[in-house]
């Protein structure tokens, strides 16, 4: 059973599935959907429901020939009893839940003293009537701030035109001026102005890093807190899209950043190679340039002979190094060149020697 809340002060709501031909599984999941929105809303978190049996369910288990793989219980629709200043709020959630599932449904809403109001429809706009009868059934004080609370709905603020609209509401319900700011302050909450509004629900929209976060799930959960602060839905949508914008730019930027990363350092490593490349050619030239023995006579063939002539070879190889070729500057002047450091220049000297030592035979 719903929790008894004081009569004075709360509605009661009835919803159920008129869809004769739907799934009852589906039909269960929509009013599960539907009870957590509501509970979603500011200060219903501890809303206690009284779930409506489906009549097809119990076809469906004679129907079937494990019953026990079936639910013990699927639900055509529900009961709950809210707070009177949550009506306007909560019909826009059942609004919202209607225009998404599209099924013919029977509302009904219990007003105290004694007002009963009974709707089908499977339209959202069509339960935008049950709202607007439902206001005018509420006592002066609750009618009142039904009134602003709609207007904060629509504007995000109190506008002018709205406080001369509500000046008049209040001289026909009979409510003080001092009344009537309260109940103002109450419609608006703790957000004064729409600027405040729309601040805090940026910050909210920050948490999203990349535009794949702000995806359906998130989006609902924040259309929910955009009713319940009064946010208008076209001004939480250009939020919701500005933000979407301005991850889909940062998205850009990184990916085009990278792009520009990668073609620096690939632009880097090529011209690395190429100095590397042409540095060695030239140590290879100088090299080869010292190697100029003179003076050495022939040796007779044979092992001892070869054994002689390769060390004077080596000896003369050794002795043209450190010739004044590599004394003048030509090296350093090549290494500068290349814009090569020490080590990097010690790092290509050392293949090119042994590369030649191996081919002269002098290891």
């Amino acid at each position: 059973m719903v929790e008894n809340l004081d009569s004075g002060n709360s509605f009661r709501l009835s919803i159920k599935s008129l869809e004769a031909e739907a799934d009852p599984r589906v039909t269960h999941a929509g009013v599960q959907a539907l009870c957590s929105r509501i509970t979603q809303l500011s200060n219903l978190e501890q809303t206690k429901f009284a779930y409506l049996p489906n009549p097809q369910y119990s076809i469906l288990a004679e129907a079937t020939a494990h019953p026990r793989v079936v639910e013990s219980s699927l639900y055509a629709g529900l009961q709950c009893q809210l707070p009177l200043n949550k009506l306007r709020v909560v019909l826009r959630c059942v609004g919202n839940w209607l225009e998404r599932t599209a099924n013919k449904t029977l509302f009904v809403l219990e007003i105290p003293p004694s007002h009963t109001i009974t709707l089908q429809t499977d339209r959202a706009r069509a339960l935008a009537q049950l709202l607007t009868l439902g206001e005018a059934l509420l006592p002066p004080h609750e009618f009142y701030r039904t009134q602003a609370e709609g207007y904060i709905s629509t504007f995000g603020e109190l506008t002018p035109a709205a406080k001369a609209n509500l000046s008049l509401v209040q001289q026909r319900v009979g409510l003080s001026r001092e009344e009537a700011d309260e109940l103002n302050a109450t419609a608006m909450g703790p957000f004064r102005t729409l600027a405040e509004k729309y601040q805090h629900f940026h910050r909210e929209l920050l948490v999203c890093k990349q535009a794949s976060d702000l995806d359906e799930a998130f989006w609902n959960v924040m259309r929910t807190k955009a009713v319940t602060m009064g946010l208008p839905e076209a001004d939480a949508q250009f939020l919701k899209n500005e933000r979407l914008n301005t991850l889909r730019r940062e998205a850009e930027q990184t990916h085009r950043q990278s792009e520009a990363k990668a073609a620096a350092e690939a632009q880097r490593q090529q011209e690395q190679q190429e100095r590397s490349l042409g540095y060695c050619h030239q140590f290879e030239e100088l090299v080869i340039d010292s190697l100029t023995p003179q003076g050495i006579a022939p040796e007779p063939s044979g092992p001892v002979g070869d054994q002689a002539e390769t060390a004077r070879f080596c000896q003369s190889v050794m002795a043209n190094l450190a010739k004044s070729d590599f004394n003048r500057g030509r090296l350093t002047q090549a290494r500068e060149f290349y814009h090569l450091n020490p080590q990097e220049a010690e790092a290509l000297e050392k293949p090119v020697l042994d590369e030649l030592y191996l081919l002269s035979d002098l290891l």
